[in-house]
This record gives structure tokens, C-alpha cells and sequence, in this order.
């Protein structure tokens, strides 16, 4: 980032939330290399701030209300990108449109805002003027939105940790404090009201501070003459900032009782304090502050209901920490000064580029994802120098480069991409193939002259692409070969990046990256983030492709590029390497160090301009099967010829299956459930064990007792408490067969050969276990699979996604490798099962004992297969419902947070989701900023950060 100018113009320096904002940004872009300048009409405590942060102030009384706007237009023609603070600040829009800068509109309102925009005409049409419209929450988006066609970007909050900050009060009381200046819109005279509302003995128990700034006199009055007639209440006048925080980090609970709010700062600050928090549900908070999760949530201007939210902190002190200390986990995931002030620095970066356009898809999001974190500064490429300077080992990479009558200025650019490179230690392998074209030897000749890294063969005889590749492979004398192909490129940092995974893996074999596409003007397009190695999908799609490096060694030992292959040359010489080498020495590199151009007759453009590659591919995963001893055979994917499937072979005889169904008065569940399983199954050898968690209603009892006396099931009786681990451990415990297959009562059998799939699957023994693909009543996706950290803990991928629609590269169609699979529909074998400890029935009686498990399965070396080629319908918690009543959400928090302390680090980095991807919920949109450093990347280049949108359901939960 060079040294950008940023006017930011606020109307007012005041210690309320949108000042704070502002100082928090502005200083942060003072200590990152930026040059801010705050303008406003009056002095205040903001200012001072700044001031001390270094940042420049400028103050003029008339800095807004001059009607010829010469000051601001002043201001505007001395800065790159202007950010005008809150609804108030309008006229400088209208001054940085004038002088045609860059500017954001940077607006904290919401009904305030709504407001304005209907009394004042200049408002509305400075809200269609502004490049860009950032606002603190998806609610004041909402509202903005359809107020205006200019885009409109969610950044929330962020401020610093909290620092000389006061010990918490002891004593038997709790306190309560509630900071926000004293105006009706604030609600302090419901809060005191709700006081009064409280038992004596809930009063004595409790002691409450109201601090703000007086902007309502009257107000203050009427709300301190009730307070007065109370004991323990305290209203406090002018606290300073430091002395508000000093307040808060006292006291056990933060109070909002606000009539209007979009987000407080004090909230935030409660939060990374780790205090509870009791706030009315208005404007944003209820994205953020979950009911009895992270904080309680009240209905606005109701004293009833916040009286009970506090006479219920005032009950349970130890209700009151947990709450705290998921806040501080909110904190942390959400509200970070680097998490905030780096989304909002690539915005900033963005309107400030010369021809910066409105994003309206996915691929301007990706360009905007791109300006943030992928598009290299100076500073970058300083310090990736420095880290390859520092290997105490610079290996040679040579670089194959096939060629037969090629565009030459496409070739050029190719060969421009590796001369680039920010790591000199290269050779460039150049084959050509008996090219047509006149110009492409003397073209050829003079770039080798130009390059003693360059050397070339002019071959006599066209044989295509393998013996093309094979005899640039001749060439190469380093220790890796990378593959370029004659119309793509490298990104500039490619093989720094491959160096440094190199010398922390010494013993890799194969390495990838993730690649995206580019066209004739240049322009990037459709990113694939890759999982880690995914050996199962790998069967399904040539997923590893660019960029690929091989050990020479490796090549050379397998015999390199076999002719025959042409089309799928690069998968059949991938699934010949993986065979010598152990899962850890396929690496993957989580970034775009390869673009593949988009040409005329690439596959690139078009899937099936190479209608022979499919056939070629599936012969070679065919010769992959053979040599490695498995029996299954490889047909077109069902829902899409070009990719692939493997249909393994079902062990003979079939081992004896035994599906245990949990269950618990849903006799029409288990009914149809029990039915379909006899009727759409065609594998011959099922037991069924049903566990009855101690039905009492008649029809339950007397299906049970059909079942027993027909034979088709066995019915084990468990009078306890709700528990699956418990229950399904105790069916697996009875089992007679070899394969345990876990059941929900709501899942329905859906095509005859979903048990065949899975067994096939699960038999292997290389697997752990297997899972199904779910689908709802109404056809669209249930379980795709589970991605650990999505949406706090785990998540499912694909959520809710019609039939039929692809997911994220084709993934929904494909067998592939996860880190977990729901137990709703999930095959293990029972020797394994046993041996892995089976279900948690002490920490994760109802929530997470199936990734927990899975994870343990993935610690012993096993896989996790989910399989869309088993296709059940799951009628999602009918049977036990969601989490609803107090006692179940608490359940689900203890058990969410135990997942946490458990596997920590590990749900930040599921190597089946690429850290490109948000863990927000639903998940595969953009990471604001990327894991790189949580998923093993030893030094980040990149200083980004960010937040994405808050998800809407608290199901499951950000903790």
C-alpha cells in the first residue's frame, strides 16, 4: 500500500460511537502507512485522540454550512479518497463529487438516518452520488439499500484490547452499568422503570450505574427524579472516555435499554471485557448478540421483560460469567480493531483505483477480494524476497513448457510470467512439437538466446503432448519440475511460494496450489480454492492441475508422461505419482499462483472443448484402481459426464449391517423410516436395532412390540435422559454385525442402492466412515458433509442448495473426503467404532458426538467419505426439534464450547475448506482476510483483514 491520502470529515468530535469509530480508523491508518486527515467543525475529545495518535486535525467552524463548500472543496482536491462520517456530514459528499475524489460514505444511523432522508432532498441525492456506502450492521444495509442504488458494504466495529482496565467488583451484590447519553432514544427511564419493576430481594442484590452526557436536560431530570426513589442506582454526569471503561470492566453486566440503536461501541467494549450483556433487540445487535448464548436479548421498551433479564443475572452469578465469556469469543471472532480497520482499508484501496467499478456479482467481489489480499504490494514482495533469501537451501525448479503451434503473444506472456518470478532459482524447460507456424522456432531461438536459464528443443516429428512434456522433462536438471502450459501463467510470487513449502516439507513429493483464470484483457476470474490433499476426490475430478510441481526424481522413477493420455496427461501423471507417496507429502499452497487462460478451444473456456480428455481421464483413474489392487470400476458421474465416478466393489460375502435407530414416541417416523429401509434397500444382509429412549404413547409401544414379535427389528428398552451418544452406543454395544450403520428415526430411504454405496465405501479399509448426501422433503440439500469451524464449531456444506446444483466446483456431485459426517445417516465398521472409543457420551450427549467422533477417526489415520451416491430424506430434527427451552441451549453451549477447548486451533483450519473460504455461515464466499497463518503458513505476507456477514441463525452459533 503506498502512502494514500484519506480525508475523513466528521460533524462532530464528541466520545459517542460514530467519533470513536472514526479515531479508531484514523489512528490505525496512521500506524499502517497511510496518511489520514480528520477535518470536523468543532474541537472535542476525538480530536484530542487523534492528535496524540498523531493524526492531522483540521477544524473550521463552517466546515459543513458554508454554502460554497471552499473549504472542504480545498481539502477534497488535496486527498485520494474522502470518507464522510454519519448522515450529518452530507455536504461533503456533494464537495468530493464536485471535485471528482473518491469517497465513501461512512453512515452509523438507521432510524436517524430514515429521518433525514425524508426531510432533507440533499441527503437522498448525496446517497445515489457516494461511490460506496459503508455501514456498521446488515440491518441499517437493509434499510439503506432501498434508499439508494449506490452499493452498500457491512463493516462491523472494531476497537483495540482493552487496557488499565479496573478489577471487577466482589462482594454479593452484582452490578449493572448502562453508558450512553442521556436523550429518550437512549432509554435510561425504561431501565429505571424495569428497576423498580424488581423484587426487594433482587434489588438489594443488585447496585446500577447510568453514566453518559447530558444532551436532554429534561430528560436527565425526569429519569434522575425516578431514580431517586431507588436504592442503589447511581447516574453519573460527563464521564469521560477512559472513565467509562473504567466503570464497565467494574461491574459484572452491561445494560442497553436504547430505543434506537445500530450497534454500540459500548457493547463491543463490553464484550472484549468479557462482561454479560442485557440489550433490548434493536437495530444490529441482534445480529451479533444471541439470547442466552452471548447475552440476553429484550423486547424494546418493554420493563417487564428487562426487569426478568435481570433478576436473572442477579440469581445466577455463574450464568453471568458464562455469558461473559462468550462474548469475549464474540470479541474476538468479530470485533478486532485489525478485523475492522483492514476490511475497511480495502475499501478504501478500492474506490481509490482509477477505474473502480461497482461490484454487482461474484466475480467483482472476487476482484475486490483480490485488490485485498492477492494483488502484491512493494512492501509484499520486499519480505517475500527476505523469506527466500533466508532458506538456508534454494533448490532449481525447473519448468516444463510444451509447445506446438502457439499464439505467440500469448507464449510471450507465459514466458514473461516465469521471467518474473520473485524466485530467481529457475530453468525453463522448452519443447516444441514440430510447430507449423514459421515464426514459432525463430521466435523460440531468440528467447533462449535472450536467457541462459532458457533452454530449448526444436523436436522433428509431432507426437503430441506427452512426448512433447517428456522431452522438455529431459532437459530439466533441478530438483522439481513445475508444468506451465503455452497459453497460461504463473503469478509472480509462485515459485517463492513453492520454495518456502519446499524447505518446510523436505520430504514432499507433489505440490499444489490454487489457481483461478484470466482472459485477453487480463481480467481474473473464477477462483478454485482447492482442499488439501482429498484423495477421494481426486478420483472424481483432476482437482490438483495448476499448479503442479513435481520431484524430478519422482517423474523420472515413474517413466513421465505416458503417451495415450493425451488431454488427461497431467491427472494420469498426478494418480501415477500419488501411488509412491504418502498422504503428508502431497502439499497443498492455499493461494492463486496459476491463471489459466481463457483461449479459444482451452478447457479453460469451455468444459467439453476437449471431449477426449473425460475418456482419457477415466482410463487412467481406471489404471490407478488396477495397479493399487482395488476392485471397482470408473463410470461418468450421474449428474455430470465430465467429472467421474468410482463404484467400489461390495466385499463377498456382504458383511452383516446393523442399523441402529434411536427413537422416542414418533411412531409415524419410525414407521416410515423402518418401512423404506425394507422396501428401497437391495443390500441382502441388515439387522435392525431400534433403542427406545422410554416411549410412553400406545401406538409407539405397540409398533415396538410388532416389531419384536415379526422379527424385523430388535427393540432395546433405555429410560434415561435424552443422551445419543448414550442411546447409540448402547445399540452399537448389541450389535451382531461387523458394519454399524447410525440412523435417525427421521431419515427415509430414498433409492435402493444408498446401503450398497456406503458399504462399499466403508469396507475399504483405509476408511473410517462413511456418510450420506440428505436431502429435505422438498428436495433441496440437508447434508453435503461437514466443514469443522463453519458457523463457530461445524457446519454443513451446501446448506439448503436445490437438487441437482453443483456446489462449489462441481463438490455436490462428487465423492470426496471430508472431516466429518452427520450420524444421522453415518456407516462405521464396528471394530473401528470400538477402537476409537465410540460416541462421547460424558461431554456430547446431544450436539457434535458425530464430528467429534470423526475427528478422533481422522487422528488415527482414517478417512471420512461423504458419498452423494446414497441419497436418504431427513426430516431434520423432527424428532428432538432444535435446541428451544433454556436447559436445551445451555446443553448446547456447554457442548459447543467443549468441542472448542477440545479441538481448538484444528476447527480453524478443516483441510477439506480452503482458508480462502469465511467460516461464516453458510459458508464458500470470501474470507475477509484468509487463515493463511492458522492453516500452517509459517509468516504471512499480507496484512488483511476483515469481517463478512453475520449469519442469520443461531443454529449453528457464532461461540
Amino acid at each position: 500500500m503506498d502512502s494514500r491520502r484519506i480525508l475523513l470529515i466528521s460533524h462532530e468530535m464528541t466520545p459517542s460511537g460514530a467519533p470513536f469509530a472514526l479515531f479508531y480508523l484514523g489512528s490505525w491508518l496512521q500506524r499502517n502507512g497511510w496518511r489520514p486527515l480528520v477535518a470536523a467543525p468543532e474541537h472535542g475529545p476525538i480530536s484530542d485522540l487523534l492528535k496524540n495518535a498523531g493524526v492531522r486535525v483540521e477544524i473550521d467552524p463552517a466546515l459543513l454550512i458554508d454554502p460554497e463548500r471552499e473549504k472542504l472543496r480545498a481539502l477534497c482536491r488535496e486527498s485520494d479518497v474522502v470518507v464522510a462520517n454519519t448522515i450529518t456530514s452530507w455536504p461533503a459528499i456533494e464537495a468530493a463529487h464536485g471535485e471528482n475524489v473518491p469517497l465513501i460514505w461512512y453512515l452509523h444511523e438507521t432510524l436517524v438516518a430514515v429521518r433525514f432522508i425524508k426531510q432533507i432532498s440533499q441527503v437522498r441525492d448525496a446517497l445515489q452520488i457516494a461511490q460506496l456506502i459503508v455501514v456498521p450492521t446488515r440491518q441499517t444495509a437493509r434499510i439503506l439499500a432501498g434508499a439508494s442504488r449506490t452499493r452498500v458494504e457491512v463493516v462491523p466495529y472494531g476497537i483495540p484490547e482493552p487496557e488499565n482496565v479496573a478489577p471487577e467488583t466482589n462482594g454479593a451484590s452484582l452490578s449493572f452499568v448502562a453508558l450512553g447519553s442521556f436523550e429518550p432514544r437512549k432509554g435510561q427511564d425504561v431501565l429505571v422503570e424495569a428497576i423498580g419493576k424488581l423484587d426487594r430481594t433482587t434489588q438489594t442484590k443488585a447496585s446500577f450505574k447510568l453514566a453518559g452526557r447530558i444532551l436532554d436536560r429534561l430528560f436527565f431530570e425526569e429519569v434522575r427524579r425516578h431514580s431517586l426513589q431507588l436504592e442503589n442506582v447511581e447516574l453519573i454526569e460527563a464521564l469521560e472516555h477512559d472513565e467509562a471503561l473504567w466503570l464497565l470492566s467494574a461491574a459484572h453486566a452491561l445494560i442497553c435499554p436504547s430505543r434506537d440503536e445500530t450497534m454500540p461501541i459500548s457493547i463491543i467494549e463490553a464484550a472484549s471485557l468479557g462482561k454479560a450483556v442485557i440489550s433490548v433487540d434493536v437495530g444490529g445487535i441482534g445480529e451479533w448478540i444471541h439470547d442466552d448464548l452471548n447475552g440476553l436479548l429484550v423486547a424494546p421498551e418493554n420493563p417487564g421483560e428487562l426487569a426478568d433479564a435481570i433478576a436473572r443475572c442477579a440469581r445466577d452469578c455463574s450464568f453471568v460469567r458464562q455469558l461473559g465469556v462468550a462474548a469475549r469469543r464474540t470479541f474476538e471472532r468479530h470485533f478486532t480493531i485489525d478485523r475492522f480497520a483492514t476490511r475497511f482499508a480495502a475499501l478504501l484501496e478500492e474506490v481509490s483505483q482509477p477505474r473502480a467499478r461497482r461490484p454487482v456479482s461474484a466475480q467483482s467481489n472476487y476482484e475486490r477480494w483480490v485488490a485485498a489480499f492477492d494483488n502484491a504490494s512493494a512492501t509484499h514482495r520486499i519480505n517475500l524476497r527476505r523469506r527466500v533469501r533466508r532458506l538456508q537451501r534454494q533448490p532449481l525448479i525447473s519448468i516444463l513448457l510444451p509447445v506446438y503451434n502457439p499464439d505467440l503473444g500469448l507464449l510471450e506472456a507465459a514466458i514473461d510470467s516465469v521471467r518474473a518470478q520473485i524466485y530467481e532459482r529457475w530453468e525453463l524447460c522448452i519443447a516444441d512439437d514440430a510447430s507449423t507456424i514459421p515464426e514459432v522456432h525463430p521466435f523460440l531461438e531468440q528467447i533462449a538466446r535472450s536467457d541462459s536459464r532458457i533452454k530449448l528443443i526444436l523436436r522433428k516429428e509431432n507426437r503430441h503432448i506427452s512426448a512433447c512434456s517428456n522431452s522438455a522433462l529431459a532437459l530439466a536438471t533441478g530438483e522439481w519440475c513445475a508444468l506451465l502450459d503455452q497459453d497460461d501463467a504463473f503469478a509472480e510470487n509462485a515459485l517463492a511460494f513453492v520454495a518456502l513449502e519446499i524447505a518446510a516439507h523436505s520430504d514432499a513429493g507433489l505440490i499444489y496450489s490454487d489457481e483461478d483464470k484470466i482472459d485477453h484483457h487480463r481480467a481474473r476470474s473464477n477462483p478454485f480454492f482447492k482442499t488439501d490433499w482429498n484423495p477421494q476426490l481426486f478420483l472424481g475430478q483432476n482437482y490438483i492441475n495448476h499448479l503442479g510441481v513435481y520431484r524430478t526424481s519422482l517423474l523420472r522413477e515413474i517413466g513421465g508422461f505416458r503417451e495415450g493420455y493425451e488431454g488427461s496427461q497431467d491427472y494420469d501423471l498426478a494418480l501415477r505419482c500419488v501411488e509412491k507417496l504418502q498422504p503428508d507429502q502431497v502439499r497443498h499452497i492455499p493461494r492463486i499462483l496459476y491463471h489459466w487462460r481463457m483461449a479459444e478451444g482451452s478447457l479453460a473456456a469451455v468444459p467439453n472443448a476437449k471431449p477426449y480428455a473425460k475418456e482419457a481421464a477415466r482410463r487412467a483413474i481406471a489404471d490407478h484402481l488396477k495397479r493399487r489392487g482395488v476392485k471397482a470400476r470408473v463410470v461418468p458421474c450421474p449428474e455430470n459426464p465430465e467429472s467421474h465416478r468410482v463404484i467400489y466393489e461390495v466385499p463377498d460375502p456382504a458383511p452383516l449391517v446393523s442399523i441402529i435407530i434411536p427413537t422416542r414416541d414418533n411412531v409415524a417416523l419410525l414407521e416410515r423410516c423402518i418401512k423404506s429401509v425394507r422396501e428401497r434397500t437391495d443390500y441382502p444382509r441388515v439387522e435392525i436395532i431400534i433403542v427406545d429412549n422410554g416411549s410412553t404413547e400406545t401406538k409407539t409401544r405397540e409398533f415396538l412390540r410388532a416389531l419384536k414379535e415379526e422379527k424385523i427389528a430388535r427393540v432395546l428398552r433405555d429410560d434415561g435422559p435424552f443422551n445419543f451418544s448414550r442411546l447409540s452406543n448402547r445399540g452399537s454395544a448389541e450389535a451382531t454385525g461387523a458394519i454399524l450403520a447410525f440412523m435417525n428415526d427421521d431419515v427415509e430411504a430414498d433409492e435402493r442402492g444408498w446401503l450398497k454405496e456406503m458399504v462399499s465405501q466403508v469396507a475399504r479399509p483405509e476408511v473410517g466412515a462413511v456418510g450420506a448426501r440428505l436431502l429435505y422433503p422438498n428436495g433441496t440439500l440437508q447434508h453435503g458433509g461437514v466443514i469443522v469451524g463453519l458457523g463457530g464449531v461445524a457446519g454443513v456444506a451446501y446448506h439448503a442448495i436445490p437438487r441437482g446444483h453443483p456446489g462449489y466446483f462441481n463438490r455436490a456431485w462428487l465423492q470426496q473426503n471430508y472431516s466429518a459426517v452427520t450420524a444421522a445417516c453415518m456407516l462405521v465398521r464396528k471394530s473401528v467404532f470400538e477402537g476409537a472409543g465410540r460416541f462421547d457420551e460424558v461431554n456430547l450427549g446431544i450436539s457434535f458426538n458425530d464430528v467429534d467422533f470423526c475427528l478422533e477417526l481422522r487422528k488415527r489415520g482414517l478417512q471420512i467419505v461423504w458419498t452423494p451416491y446414497a441419497n436418504l430424506i431427513h426430516r431434520e430434527s423432527s424428532s428432538r426439534g432444535h435446541p428451544s427451552t433454556l436447559a436445551q441451549q445451555q446443553q448446547f453451549f456447554r457442548e459447543a464450547t467443549y468441542m472448542q477447548q477440545k479441538w481448538g486451533a484444528e476447527l480453524l483450519c478443516d483441510p477439506f475448506y480452503s482458508p480462502n473460504f469465511s467460516l461464516h455461515w453458510p459458508g464458500f464466499d470470501f474470507a475477509y482476510p484468509p487463515r493463511w497463518k492458522n492453516c500452517g503458513e509459517a509468516e504471512s505476507t499480507t496484512a488483511g483483514n476483515g469481517i463478512a456477514p453475520a449469519h442469520s441463525s443461531p443454529w449453528p452459533v457464532f461461540v
